[in-house]
């Protein structure tokens, strides 16, 4: 289930020039699905700008920033965690939570633009950027003292057409 969220944002234009700041809580740790996961509640904040450099050209750029909502479990043991319903020893639990669900990247650049071809056609090219982060966890497994890490870096181009009928 996806968790429930809260959100503001706000925007102001100047000429052809707009300007976006948009913060929002979401409800990881109560949400269906995750709380087996010791995901944190997040707080996102995200600032952006367009610029229409042409009469059907549009620019935009953005950044965005969340601290990653994985609970920290240094001092991890070898018994066993409840997984919807499963036991998972320890060290496979930590594991699963670092490798299988990565989603620590805190921070992102947007890049963008639209061409509009027709009042009712138009091209849509985007760009994201999360810079790398690693996440970490120690304790002791089956064999002894145990480190899991997780890096993850992300780069994503997005293309569309937007079609108005």
């Amino acid at each position: 289930d996806s968790p429930q969220e809260l959100g503001f944002g706000a925007a102001v234009t100047f000429g052809n020039f707009l300007f976006a700041a948009d913060t929002k809580w979401i409800n990881w740790a109560d949400a269906d699905g995750y709380e087996d996961f010791d995901w944190d509640d997040q707080y996102v904040f995200a600032v952006g700008g367009q610029w229409q450099a042409l009469p059907k050209l549009f620019l935009r750029a953005g950044y965005n920033y969340a601290e990653h909502p994985l609970d920290e479990n240094n001092g991890f043991s070898p018994a066993p965690t409840s997984v919807q319903g499963k036991s998972l020893p320890g060290y496979y639990y930590e594991t699963f939570r670092a490798i299988g669900f990565p989603a620590i990247v805190e921070h992102h650049v947007t890049f963008g633009m639209t061409y509009e071809f027709t009042p009712n056609f138009a091209l849509n090219l985007g760009y994201v950027h999360g810079f790398e982060e690693t996440f970490k966890e120690k304790g002791t497994d089956f064999a002894g003292p145990s480190t899991i890490e997780s890096k993850l870096s992300e780069d994503s181009i997005d293309f569309g057409l937007t079609w108005r009928f």
